[in-house]
């Protein structure tokens, strides 16, 4: 009895149990963007905040303990209330680590991955945090040389920290192919890489070499991962081009430091214009993104692209966009190829949420694109919910954005004898059916005749299989709404449209190569 109570009161254990929970607390804390969720189940203290606090207060706890425990002069880790107390630590301190491992479990890699940015975000203050205790605690632990070994680590760590923030360590590189995205008005040249920089451009047209950057009246722009820049149509067509990047280590207002840079390979960049063209669709790949290239492997050779929004659960960091669209695109058109976008729900979430479609190249992310005999009507039909959801956390205003789209469409005029409309959301304006129907009724005046969705992860047509559907499929006849597979589960599911004079061919397989649909259906 005895030995089981001292086991408790020993340094090593309450240093193990503060490292566990400071842990613990860590990576709780990086899944805050889904706080929201626990919030009803936890009506104490402000919920998960007040959780948080909690976890916070057992840190101080454990600190406390093992504080009196090295530099009391008297043993009170000997009475039994520092053993209650320790007993509490410990319980707590377990259950925490199960509980955190079941968050990690069931919140899948999509939320994990970007719990792993919050807590990148919080490593600095985690660092610290840990530097402190060991000066606090440890430094006037030790004895003789351990001290001074103590100590010389630490100054050996802050000095490492400190050069790595003059001089990162991390050499500097493209991230993928570039994404070529088609503006409506231009096309927007957007590549990524691993740290911030400047971003160019390289070409020749009509015999000139052409540098063109990424700037802002007329300054080069040097603050971001991604690079867009905007090169008009001609200069681009049947043409080659390399993208290429400086690194920017910091900026003053009398010169700055600049690190390597580096270029790309050339490419040789194709758009279809002609009477066949195809065009690989990929929607709701939610980080997933070897399952989505392997689908869109199956289907063979395509001209262009269309993303159909939802790359990750959010947009919290300029990270994801980086690594799931732009990178991810630039990979499927092997910056040969354009690409057309329309915005999913998931992309309207997040603090980089604003920063999107100025790093993108848009100006605002509804637009048409003509090609040859075919024009896309895109769309941004924005979130799926009311405004007033907490999901969005007092944040959005998409009403007021899909009234301006819908007064925006109802001047659109559009020559092209075949017309295709992009929507992430098929209803387009989900939470307000009036404002929907304003828009498909504009469809019909255009000639709208296929719409192109995605946002449930089912590949088929719609057909009726609600009230909603079937009251859609009454007033449009006309009009054939398909909706694209992208992940569910275990499986991802990529189309791939073929449009001719005769009609669209509509093919689908998921990553291990079955196929899920191939129907042809005329103009």
């Amino acid at each position: 009895m005895k030995e089981k109570k001292s086991f408790l009161t020993r340094i090593p254990t309450l240093a193990v149990l503060l490292f566990l929970m400071t842990c613990g607390a860590s990576i709780y804390h990086a899944f805050r963007e889904v706080w929201v969720f626990y919030d009803p189940n936890l009506v104490f203290l402000g919920g998960a905040v007040g959780l948080f606090l909690v976890l916070l207060a057992v840190i101080a706890l454990l600190l406390a303990l093992l504080w009196l425990r090295l530099n009391a002069k008297t043993p009170l880790y000997q009475k039994r209330g520092f053993r209650i107390l320790a007993l509490i630590a410990l319980i707590l301190t377990v259950l925490v680590c199960l509980s955190v491992i079941a968050i990690c479990v069931f919140s899948g890699p999509e939320t994990n991955r970007v719990m792993l940015l919050y807590l990148k975000k919080d490593l600095p203050v985690i660092l610290a945090f840990c530097a402190a205790v060991l000066l606090l605690i440890a430094v006037p632990a030790c004895k003789g040389k351990g001290r001074h070994l103590l100590a010389g680590a630490l100054a050996v760590c802050m000095a490492g920290a400190a050069l790595w923030q003059i001089f990162p360590l991390l050499p500097y590189r493209i991230l993928s192919d570039p994404l070529v995205l088609d503006t409506g008005e231009d096309y927007a040249v957007v590549f990524a890489t691993n740290a911030k920089g400047t971003g160019f451009v390289e070409y020749s047209f009509e015999g000139q070499d052409c540098t063109v950057y990424a700037q802002r009246s007329g300054r080069r722009i040097g603050d971001r991962m991604i690079h867009s820049i905007r090169v008009p149509y001609e200069h681009l067509k049947n043409n080659s081009y390399a993208v290429g990047s400086t690194r920017v280590l910091e900026e003053y207002s009398y010169g700055s430091r600049l690190g390597k840079t580096v270029k790309s390979d050339r490419y040789a960049f194709r758009a279809p214009e002609g009477e066949t063209q195809t065009y690989l669709v990929v929607s709701d790949w939610h980080s997933y993104l070897r399952q989505a290239e392997t689908a869109a492997k199956q289907l063979g050779a395509y001209d262009a692209v269309l993303l159909m929004g939802d790359p990750t659960a959010g947009m919290d960091f300029e990270e994801e966009a980086a690594e799931n669209l732009v990178a991810f695109g630039g990979r499927l058109t092997g910056g040969t190829m354009p690409a057309i976008y329309a915005r999913g729900n998931h992309e309207t979430r997040g603090a980089f949420t604003d920063e999107l479609p100025d790093y993108l190249g848009f100006d605002q992310l509804y637009y048409t694109v003509e090609r040859g005999p075919y024009a896309f009507l895109v769309l941004d039909s924005g979130e799926d919910k009311p405004d007033d959801h907490v999901e969005y956390g007092g944040m959005t205003d998409y009403q007021r954005s899909r009234e301006e789209m819908a007064a925006w469409l109802a001047g659109v005029q559009i020559t092209a004898p075949h017309v295709l409309a992009l929507s992430h959301v098929w209803q387009v304006s989900e939470p307000k059916p009036e404002l929907s129907r304003a828009i498909w009724d504009d469809f019909l005046r255009l000639g709208v005749r296929f719409e192109i969705s995605g946002h449930t992860h089912a590949c088929r047509f719609l057909d009726g299989a609600s009230e909603e559907e079937q009251a859609y499929l009454d007033a449009y006849p006309s009009i054939t709404t398909y909706l694209d597979g992208g992940h569910s589960g275990k499986t991802y599911v990529a189309s791939r449209l073929t449009l001719s004079p005769d009609g669209v061919r509509f093919e689908a397989a998921d990553q291990n190569g079955t196929r899920v649909m191939d129907r042809t259906l005329p103009w």
